[in-house]
């Protein structure tokens, strides 16, 4: 018997970076979703189990975080 093509899908948790100008922290999480995709990512991993029951094996940070990197240029 053959080799066989399987599609896989592998769960994934990391963070991804990404730089935004905005007035205040709130416009700065909407503005950095706006404009995520995957050339942000920087880093991932894969997970072997993503949940089980109400636990999710996810590893941290697994909240926005959001740092004031100063005035931006006009």
């Amino acid at each position: 018997m053959g080799k066989r093509i399987y599609g896989v899908t592998i769960p994934i948790a990391g963070h991804a970076y990404v730089e935004v100008e905005a007035t205040d922290e709130k416009e700065a999480e909407q503005a950095a979703f706006d404009q995520l995709d995957s050339k942000h990512i920087e880093d991932w991993e894969g997970l072997r189990q993503f949940n089980s029951g109400n636990v999710c094996h996810c590893p941290s940070p697994w909240e926005v975080e959001i740092q004031d990197q100063g005035e931006a240029e006009e």
